[in-house]
């Protein structure tokens, strides 16, 4: 396995675990942990024997989203700079949607932003009760461009237009009800909930796992008729 930067990758029992560690930064992204996510979803996505992937953050915070530091929002930034910053940031996304296996969010504390938008291409996730959210966007005058496809399919119009276009907070049950999060549980036993779920997925047929996540991907592409 690779050595990273700012992720912390471990395997065990073929499990994975990526961790954010910028916890110094809230854990926000910038260029190199952009690319390092997507390549260490394009290497795990290459290894057979991984049943699911856990992807969580260092210290109190999931994700703070975009770093601002280095989108550096009051600077000149020619329109091939800003489209290949996007697409970089698409591709890591699709990385982690498109993981073979099963990936499940362990969000233990705030999730801003891009961070919300990880959580959309999770397949299972789990939050802490007082884990907390925002689409936090247009106060920093941005617009959540790259994540609206992907929360748009997760969470639908009405519950993204009514955070997106306030930029309020919003809390794990609000998350739960609008399927962000899956599951919403007592942060202490929110370990005890990720090994819980892991194990059972561990239980599984592993060839069926992967091909039923394989199906209802291409079928969420399909039209009725096909």
């Amino acid at each position: 396995m690779k050595t990273y930067t700012s992720l912390l990758v471990e395997t065990n029992r073929g499990v994975a675990r990526v961790t954010l560690n910028r916890p110094e930064r809230r854990n926000a992204f910038d260029g190199r942990m952009i690319q390092e996510l997507r390549d260490a979803f394009e290497d795990l996505a290459r290894d057979e024997s991984l049943r699911a992937v856990i992807l969580t953050g260092g210290g109190p915070v999931f994700c703070g989203g975009a770093d601002l530091r280095w989108m550096s929002p009051g600077q000149s930034v020619s329109e091939t700079q800003a489209r290949s910053d996007a697409e970089l940031l698409d591709a890591m996304y699709r990385a982690i949607e498109e993981c073979p296996c099963p990936v499940i969010g362990r969000v233990q504390g705030p999730a801003y932003g891009g961070g919300v938008g990880l959580l959309a291409v999770c397949d299972v996730v789990l939050a802490a009760e007082d884990a907390s959210f925002a689409l936090s966007e247009v106060k920093l005058g941005l617009i959540p461009a790259v994540i609206a496809p992907w929360l748009l399919r997760r969470a639908g119009e009405s519950f993204v237009r009514r955070y997106c276009l306030t930029g309020e907070a919003f809390s794990a049950s609000v998350a739960k009800a609008a399927h962000v999060v899956h599951e919403v549980t007592e942060a202490g036993a929110l370990d005890q909930r990720v090994t819980e779920l892991t194990d059972a997925i561990l239980r599984l047929a592993p060839g069926a796992v992967r091909d039923t996540k394989s199906l209802l991907r291409r079928i969420s592409e399909l039209n009725d008729a096909d």
